[in-house]
């Protein structure tokens, strides 16, 4: 059996720990060669080096080009690619699809920017008419479109059925939840200790995207500037460069003496470095597929507050801490009124529903993809 692997479009650090999570459970069928198409950027070169040496592991690297590029080289090269190699089955990995192939597809969904009704609003009352048509309504079209004549969608939460829902058709499609969190007992930490007549730490994890409306970077930045007028003594430690925040008309540079600017944090040791005690991870995303930074938060034992959205209690369960989006008084609130107890309640509450809710899911890719073809060759 051989399959496409096709990993074009990801490359911020959360696309790549799922991938490599793939790659991992893909290694445990060596029967099956895997041709992974990716594009060219340093995350996906030292998964490469990683993998070099496997060799049911094809990889080919694509130069990162315009979005338009990117939808000739899925559907006119990969029809060569296809048939050069006998593939069997593609799995699009970062959302898109193939309009012109007779194998089957196997859609991974991990981008809901274009099935936010939410989103569009924010969007419209910003007036940001124009740039919601580049970033979300053209995309939206091309990438509906590519849904409507795919049967077989892997998703990573029940609430992306439910997003979808708003958009497209899916009455005939076939559903795949599938887990991509570990949730092995030894992941899981004891709950930090807090003690809010001491310094807390704000810890905000976002890449360069953090500009992006969906980000809602702004509601991190008045709470903590609403706390700083409020002296209340904390510390925001952000995975940003001073220079980044500075050429962003979003950041506040009053919170310059506040913050310790990380930047890109890239290895397992030091992102687990930040999760101490006292540190309250904020997420203000209007929307996210998984949002592996509040899962990584629950797994390091701190607190993680959310937006009050239907992801996050899909996710992270109806435990989790959650604030209104676009009301800074409600994030502010959230944030004093934790005592001692509550937060180590609360936090293993989000644990065991993180266990138990992931356990249910699809645990490996493969077996998924043995069901598709399985089911194909029975229709034949």
């Amino acid at each position: 059996m051989k399959i496409l692997i096709n990993a074009l479009g990801i490359q911020d650090s959360g696309g790549i720990t799922v991938l490599k999570k793939v790659l991992l459970e893909c290694l445990e069928n060596k029967k099956t060669k895997y041709h992974i198409i990716c594009n060219d950027n340093k995350n996906i070169r030292l998964l490469i080096d990683i993998y070099q040496n496997t060799e049911h592991f094809i990889f080919q690297v694509v130069k990162t080009r315009s979005f338009m590029y990117r939808l000739y080289y899925e559907n006119i090269i990969f029809k060569k690619i296809i048939h050069y190699n006998k593939i069997d089955l593609v799995y699009n990995f970062s959302g898109s699809a193939q309009f012109f192939l007779k194998i089957p597809q196997l859609i991974k969904i991990q981008n809901l920017l274009f099935y936010s009704k939410k989103l569009d609003d924010v969007y419209k009352r910003k007036n940001k008419f124009m740039l919601w048509l580049k970033q979300i309504v053209l995309k939206r079209f091309i990438f509906k479109s590519m849904l409507n004549n795919i049967t077989y969608l892997e998703i990573q939460s029940s609430h992306v059925k439910d997003y979808l829902s708003d958009y497209i058709n899916i009455e005939d499609k076939k559903f795949y939840v599938k887990s991509d969190i570990e949730v092995f007992d030894r992941l899981f930490k004891k709950p930090n200790e807090y003690d809010f007549s001491k310094k807390i730490k704000f810890l905000y994890i976002v890449g360069p995207h953090f500009k992006y409306i969906h980000k809602n970077f702004s509601d991190f930045v008045c709470a903590m500037v609403s706390l700083k007028n409020k002296h209340v003594d904390f510390e925001i430690n952000i995975t940003l460069t001073r220079e980044q925040l500075h050429n962003s008309s979003l950041w506040d540079s009053k919170l310059d003496s506040k913050t310790i600017f990380l930047g890109y944090v890239n290895t397992k040791n030091e992102i687990n470095s930040l999760f101490t005690d006292n540190t309250i991870l904020v997420s203000t995303s209007i929307i996210e597929t998984l949002g592996l930074h509040v899962v990584e938060a629950v797994q390091n034992g701190i607190l993680a507050i959310s937006p009050n959205e239907l992801y996050a209690k899909s996710v992270y369960g109806d435990d989790i801490s959650t604030y209104e989006l676009f009301d800074v008084e409600s994030l502010i609130n959230k944030i004093t009124l934790f005592t001692h107890n509550d937060i180590k309640d609360i936090i293993l509450k989000n644990q065991h529903y993180l266990i138990e809710n992931e356990t249910k899911k699809y645990q490996n890719v493969v077996d998924i993809f043995d069901e598709i073809l399985k089911g194909e060759n029975v229709q034949k």
